[in-house]
């Protein structure tokens, strides 16, 4: 399958173009982005082409992975999607529901195979634990704390626009939760959230399997406050999931699997799609909705 890639920021230099490289099973095209000079600095470290017009790119590819800002992928993926090709998406899948909702109909009505790449949700470690997990008898709760300090310290996000939102945890970091979640417990019925005194994103739930869950997120915490847990419990006991080391190795296996499953390999569906993506995306701007932030 020969793969364009959308985006030339943090991680997609660092994830999804070294990923697209080095994968057997895809033949890397190019790079376009809206910056010139960094869509040919990128292209050049992989040896591809670096493309300025859009619709060329397309014209060159079967398939496109996207590593831009929601709001520029939601038109960009629906354009791709329009001219057939298959897409590789990243959370959330747009900022508005209505442009969620366009994506999604231009992927079903034009057939082709769309991911969503979670981290947590595609690593083969994790995911092997949250399916061993689903399984336990009675289960009654899950909690997931994704608390960090990304936008609060010199890092590879700090000047993402979109994450100067005072919304953005809930944006960047609950579809992570929301869909680990659901994959253990089941659907959300009912979803609630709050900020803490501390300025941290809370949600609890209501899963239709009759179980609660809840979680707790932030981008600009305080270092004693950083944490990254997920545990589950049930009649019999507990479990939390092992911290796994995303920037060195974690999230390039994960990657791998999501690269898998866009190619359709051994005829296996994707773990979690534009249709689920559109599902979370809904739950994130319920909450929203909830929350008492000045706009």
């Amino acid at each position: 399958m020969k793969i364009g890639l959308v985006g030339t920021a943090h991680w997609a230099s660092e994830i999804h173009a070294p990923g697209l490289s080095r994968d057997p099973g895809v033949t890397f095209v190019g790079v376009w982005g809206r910056d010139p000079v960094k869509t040919a600095e990128l292209a050049a470290e992989h040896k591809v082409a670096a493309y300025d017009d859009f619709d060329r790119f397309l014209s060159d590819v079967d398939a496109v992975a996207f590593a831009v800002a929601p709001g520029a992928q939601a038109k960009l993926a629906k354009t791709a999607a329009e001219h057939g090709k298959h897409v590789l998406l990243e959370k959330p899948i747009a900022l508005t529901v209505d442009d969620g909702l366009a994506l999604s109909e231009a992927i079903r009505k034009s057939g082709v195979r769309s991911v969503l790449f979670l981290t947590r949700l595609f690593h083969p470690e994790l995911r092997s634990l949250l399916a061993q997990a689903a399984k336990a008898p009675g289960l009654r709760h899950g909690r997931v704390r994704i608390v960090a300090n990304s936008m609060r310290v010199p890092s590879p996000y700090i000047n993402s626009t979109w994450r100067q939102s005072p919304r953005a945890a809930l944006y960047d970091l609950g579809p992570h939760a929301l869909s680990v979640l659901q994959y253990v417990l089941g659907s959300i019925a009912k979803i609630s959230a709050d900020l803490d005194p501390k300025g941290h994103i809370l949600f609890s739930a209501h899963h239709e399997s009759g179980a609660t869950s809840d979680a707790e997120l932030a981008l600009s915490a305080l270092d004693e406050d950083l944490a990254s847990e997920t545990t589950f419990a049930w009649s019999g006991g507990k479990v939390e999931l092992p911290h796994i080391d995303m920037v060195n190795g974690g999230a390039a296996e994960a990657y791998h699997e999501a690269l898998r499953q866009l190619i359709g390999e051994n005829g296996t569906e994707p773990y979690c799609d534009v249709s689920d993506g559109l599902r979370l995306l809904r739950l994130v701007a319920e909450c929203d909705g909830q929350l008492r932030i000045s706009k």
